[in-house]
């Protein structure tokens, strides 16, 4: 647990009333100020004559990494992680999924085309594969293949490479990561014929042991490998409960695309700081070269409500306008409880995005769940007609088709 300043101000000579309070000698004016700055770590707690060894102790040992981070290459990085549950604080690096290809695979070549273009898009963020688990020697042809990949800047892991440790077993996890004395280590655990709950109990153990306890040698991420024995159900059940619980890279024993949307739209929905709500910018957004009679619809700024809206305006076989207003990057309903979507709010977003002189159109479209508003949205903007809409983005193409 990191130490806040006003703990350490407490074994500091200030707070005791002892010899030495506010001596400046640490460079600080005072001793709460020292304090503070140990606690973000930007002085060294050397620079104190009078630090009790009490508080160097404790200090050392909330000093201490709980899981190292690791960079595997173009920007893919593993572990780092400080918190066991992402309310705590947040995750750090999301799991890594890693697809494995064998060299002795005669479709090598093809799955390496597969795994090089894919590419998907949800709710403004785009996703690829973030590893190559590589078994096998790679012939020179092989090798140049895998050489495109970094253009792509996807790194490749060998099965041999000297940075994974293989812990398969899991008979004695205290002895795990002391086969080796690298300087980077990755735990590896085999995902075969454990079942759901003893493979939680490993990883959440391993997982207590680095955060809570910052046991050295189980301070490195973890990375499990699927069976290929299992069938796509199983496998991404599986894949599902390791992105919730703890594993830091996950090796799928195939490429399979309606696999890969499953577990990118599930870790993007858990590697989302909670502390900062996905928002997207506050402005009129135009679809499908809108003229001067395209209907407007509006909404806040919450990133789901956006891209949900945004998706149906774009396959709508004419051009429409979108007010998003701004709202904390919270949902319609949570913004106007929280006073952060009112009439007057609304009207003058409206009024700053010069709405009206982009539209002959006098009519703006609310979501349904603020029909309670239309009233005083009307009377806020008396030179727009307050069009109740639907309550669902996927009902929009249906509630058009039906007012024209």
């Amino acid at each position: 647990m990191e130490l806040t300043g006003l703990q350490i101000f407490k074994y500091l000579p200030a707070a005791k009333k002892a010899e030495g309070t506010n001596c400046k000698k640490c460079g600080c004016p005072t001793c709460m100020a020292f304090a503070l700055k140990l606690a973000k770590k930007q002085v060294d707690i050397e620079k104190c004559p009078n630090v009790p060894d009490e508080l160097k102790e404790i200090f050392s040992e909330a000093s201490k990494v709980q899981q190292h981070e690791i960079n595997l290459g173009f920007g893919v990085k593993v572990g780092g992680e400080t918190v066991m549950f992402r309310h705590d604080k947040t995750f750090v690096n999301k799991t890594a999924i890693a697809i494995e290809l064998d060299c002795s695979d005669k479709d090598f070549d093809k799955k390496i085309e597969k795994i090089k273009n894919y590419e998907i898009e949800r709710i403004g963020e785009k996703f690829k594969i973030d590893v190559v688990y590589l078994t096998g020697v790679p012939s020179d042809s092989q090798q140049k293949k895998l050489e495109e990949l970094k253009d792509k800047l996807i790194p490749v892991l060998k099965s041999d490479d000297e940075r994974i440790l293989l812990g398969k077993d899991l008979e004695d996890l205290e002895k795990l990561s002391l086969k080796t004395d690298l300087k980077e280590k990755i735990l590896e655990l085999e995902y075969k014929n454990s079942s759901i709950s003893s493979m939680m109990e490993q990883l959440t153990y391993l997982r207590r042991a680095a955060i809570l306890k910052r046991h050295e040698p189980l301070t490195w991420p973890v990375m499990v490998k699927l069976s290929k024995d299992s069938d796509v159900f199983k496998t991404c059940a599986a894949a599902s409960f390791l992105i919730c619980r703890y594993a830091n890279i996950i090796v799928l024993p195939e490429f399979n695309e309606a696999l890969l949307s499953t577990l990118f739209t599930l870790r993007q929905n858990i590697y989302t700081n909670p502390q900062k709500p996905l928002q997207v910018e506050a402005k009129v957004y135009e679809f499908n070269e809108p003229d001067k009679n395209s209907p407007v619809f509006l909404t806040t700024n919450f990133a789901l409500t956006y891209f949900a809206v945004a998706g149906e305006l774009e396959s709508l076989p004419f051009g429409s306008y979108l007010v998003v207003t701004p709202a904390d990057g919270m949902s319609v309903l949570t913004a106007w409880s929280a006073d952060k979507f009112t009439s007057d709010m609304v009207a003058k977003s409206v009024k700053n995005f010069d709405l009206i002189n982009k539209v002959d159109t006098r009519e703006i479209i609310i979501p349904g769940l603020l029909s309670h508003m239309q009233e005083e949205l009307q009377e806020a903007m008396p030179e727009w007609k307050i069009v109740v809409g639907t309550i669902e983005a996927c009902q929009i193409p249906e509630f058009i088709k039906n007012r024209d």
